[in-house]
């Protein structure tokens, strides 16, 4: 080595300066640097911090401000119906659901008297944050809902907060102190600088070069170990090389596999969370739509300051569980999602003794279609149900409408030739009054089979109401049930029906008796029209489709009806009353089946103890109403020797329609089967056949039309049947029959039906 260089590196022993000045010359420049950069630092960080934590705090105080409002708008919608319907219970269920949530300290539903349906206070430990709300229906206020939350949530975020604040001020000082002293002495400007030449001077092969600038004790030790370095460089450089291009490759490798795992679990529709062992979340993946509280919310906090309350429960036990047994637990829970209920699927593992791993799938979809399954299911069951008795029913009926003519025909025939002093007139008319209480009986089996529906006309519910609350029917439910009260509300412009006046003012009739026989003393019954656009399908007992209808509600506040009464309310024969002495046990299917022949849907909502509201859609008409004519008398009715032919399978049947068409003053043959009439038609021309559409064994009275028709183009017919116009009826009357009755025969129905075919061919 030089020795030039040796004496100038060696202290001169004439240096004035004393020893203790050397050494603040060569004192560690990173050491200044250090203590510099991590007061700027702490300082910076400081200020942010304190920043952080005034604006986090204005954020939580501002969110539970937005969930006071958020409460105070949900809750005055949701009591909107209850306190306009005054149902104490649905309010009482609403209030308690409502305080269900620890952060609700107080709560007071009142209506605009100010009277309190609902009041619950727990008490708060600060000032709590007060809403109130008007509650409105239809734009109007109704009442008033009050209601504080409590501030502790908050204040215990704020700890949290000021905690973890102070807490990662000072790790970051630790750590700040650390890597600054680590970096400075590191990188050193001017140091750096005369390193960097020198090693410059060793890379070109000057290994003798000696670091004499250097001043810092760090450096230059070094640059010392650097120059003893120099000389491996050479041999380890081609070595380095290769290890570094092969590393090079396992990183890039390592990045693909990283990316490709990312993309996989970004990729899969659940959403995956990390737990440590406390519960506190580490890590959440999954869309953003999915996660009812975003990732950043998430991460490092407890399960119980993310998750409901009985959420947070369910996941904290199994926690516990898997961490203690191992495996894989499996469970369900529900969560409120933007006014919707969603069902999730959990699946927790033990990945390590203090890691589990959570996959969370949304199965609301499958657990929405099995429970509308099920509902679809419970309709359908009911309607086979129903179809089931109705055939049962409609073949009675019909036998029974045979056996009946005798009862309510025979006795009419008999009273128009006795005379009225006869001792007989009182016992052959409760013969004919028996008869046709019978065949009332017989129609609502009918009506039950879906055969019972007579020739519609256009009507108005309101009228049918108000006749019936001036009927001796009604009358007579006064007498039995004077003590309740009836209000109405008919709407003025309430549209028009097409249906049955008789059948329509049946249901009316069975809906108010029964609403009547369940009130208690003082029990009000408020009956409601309205017409009513219906946009979308409604769910419900019966699915409403889309389009105009008439509203007919019937409400009660008696004694209401269990949830296995409502399934079984439809039944024929099913009922709570004594049977024979309250009623047939047929009201409520007559109702429904009245309904399901006008193409309407109905509705019921009850519990026990807590009334009852039916609710009816009849589809509406825009035709019009005909004026109701002069009722005619029997003598304008009379034949003048027409001929007609009488076809019926049944004798008695051909024996009383014979019976009244001869009082009538006609001339009348009968026989037993369409074949019959067919053969007679060949022979013999008729002005009239009064034709049975069933008939058994052999053709009906559809074919038996067809058959004369062929033979006589024009044959004028009556039809008849026990049943409601069919599509066979409708069939022959398209191909020119005339009217239609219904048996059993009444002498004024027949003869007018007759009197009117005849006079029509005429005017023809």
């Amino acid at each position: 080595m030089n020795p030039e260089r040796k004496d100038a590196a060696k202290p001169s022993s004439h240096d004035p300066s004393p020893r203790g000045f050397g050494s603040l010359k060569r004192r560690s420049i990173s050491k200044d640097l250090a203590v510099s950069l991590v007061l700027l630092v702490f300082l910076v960080e400081g200020c942010l911090l304190f920043l952080i934590y005034h604006r986090q705090a204005d954020y939580l105080f501002h969110q539970l401000q937005l969930k006071a409002d958020e409460y105070a708008v949900n809750l005055s919608e949701t009591l909107a119906v209850p306190i306009w319907d005054l149902d104490d219970e649905q309010i009482r269920r609403i209030g308690d659901g409502f305080v269900r949530n620890d952060i609700v300290t107080t709560i007071l539903i009142r209506d605009s008297d100010g009277n309190v349906y609902y009041e619950f206070n727990r008490g708060a430990s600060e000032t709590p944050i007060s809403r109130v709300a008007p509650i409105l229906h239809t734009g109007k206020p109704i009442g008033q809902v009050e209601f504080a939350l409590s501030p502790d949530a908050y204040r215990q975020d704020l700890s949290w907060l000021r905690n973890t604040t102070i807490l990662l001020l000072a790790v970051s000082l630790v750590v700040i102190i650390i890597a600054t002293g680590i970096v400075l002495r590191v990188l050193m400007r001017k140091p750096l600088a005369i390193l960097y030449q020198g090693m410059d001077q060793v890379a070109r092969g000057d290994y003798d070069y000696e670091f004499d600038e250097l001043h810092h004790d760090e450096l230059a030790d070094i640059a010392r170990r650097f120059s003893k370095m120099a000389e491996k460089i050479r041999e380890r450089e081609q070595s380095l090389q290769k290890e570094v291009a092969e590393r090079k490759r396992a990183e890039d490798k390592s990045r693909e596999s990283e990316a490709r795992t990312r993309a996989i679990l970004d990729a899969i529709p659940d959403i995956m969370f990390q737990f440590d062992r406390d519960g506190r979340f580490i890590d959440v993946r999954g869309k953003p739509e999915n996660l009812v509280v975003p990732p950043d919310r998430c991460i490092g906090r407890h399960i119980d300051h993310v998750m409901p309350g009985h959420i947070s429960r369910v996941f904290r036990k199994q926690l516990t569980r898997i961490f203690e047994t191992g495996g894989v637990r499996v469970f369900e829970y529900e969560l409120p999602f933007k006014r919707e209920l969603r069902h999730y699927e959990c699946r927790l593992v033990a990945a390590s003794d203090d890691l589990a791993l959570g996959m969370v799938r949304n199965i609301s979809e499958r657990v929405n279609a099995a429970v509308e399954k099920k509902r679809l299911m419970d309709q359908l069951q009911r309607a086979q149900k129903m179809e089931a008795i109705g055939m049962l029913a409609g073949g009675v009926a019909h036998d029974l409408n045979n056996v009946l003519s005798g009862l309510v025909s025979y006795p009419e025939l008999i009273l128009m030739d006795l005379p009225e002093e006869s001792p007989l007139q009182k016992p052959i008319r409760t013969i004919q009054v028996s008869g046709e209480r019978a065949a009332n009986i017989v129609q609502d089996l009918l009506t039950l089979a879906r055969r019972g529906v007579s020739v519609a006309e256009v009507l108005n519910l309101n009228q049918v109401l108000r006749e019936y609350l001036k009927s001796p029917e009604y009358e007579t439910l006064r007498n039995h049930h004077p003590d309740f009260q009836l209000k109405t509300d008919l709407a003025d412009d309430l549209m028009d029906i097409s249906g049955s006046p008789v059948h329509i003012g049946k249901t009316v009739m069975n809906l108010i008796s029964n609403a009547a026989e369940a009130t208690l003393n003082g029990g009000i019954i408020h009956i409601e029209t309205k017409n009513r656009y219906i946009d979308a399908p409604i769910q419900g007992y019966d699915d409403v489709e889309e389009g105009d209808y008439v509203v007919l509600k019937v409400t009660d506040n008696g004694i209401g009806i269990t949830r296995e009464d409502i399934n079984r309310i439809f039944e024929p024969f099913y009922t709570k009353k004594v049977m024979g002495r309250s009623g047939t046990g047929l009201g409520m299917a007559v109702v429904w089946g009245t309904i399901k022949d006008h193409h309407g849907y109905i509705d019921i909502q009850s519990a026990s103890g807590q009334g009852t509201t039916v609710t009816i859609h009849l589809p509406s008409t825009k035709e019009h109403r005909m004026q109701t004519s002069v009722p005619e008398s029997i003598d304008s009715l009379i034949g003048d020797g027409e001929r007609i032919l009488v076809v019926d399978d049944v004798k008695e049947q051909r024996e009383i329609a014979t019976g009244m068409l001869t009082r009538l003053g006609y001339n009348v043959a009968s026989v037993a089967s369409g074949e019959a009439a067919v053969d007679y038609i060949k022979q013999n021309r008729v002005d009239l056949l009064l034709l049975d559409m069933i008939m058994d064994p052999g053709i009906d009275g559809l074919e038996t039309y067809r058959r004369i028709i062929e033979i006589y183009p024009g044959q004028r017919a009556v039809l008849a049947s026990g049943f409601s116009e069919s599509d066979r009826v409708h069939e022959a009357r398209r191909l020119g029959a005339g009217l239609y009755v219904k048996k059993p025969y009444r002498i004024k129905t027949i003869a007018k039906a007759v009197r009117d075919v005849l006079e029509t061919h005429e005017q023809n």
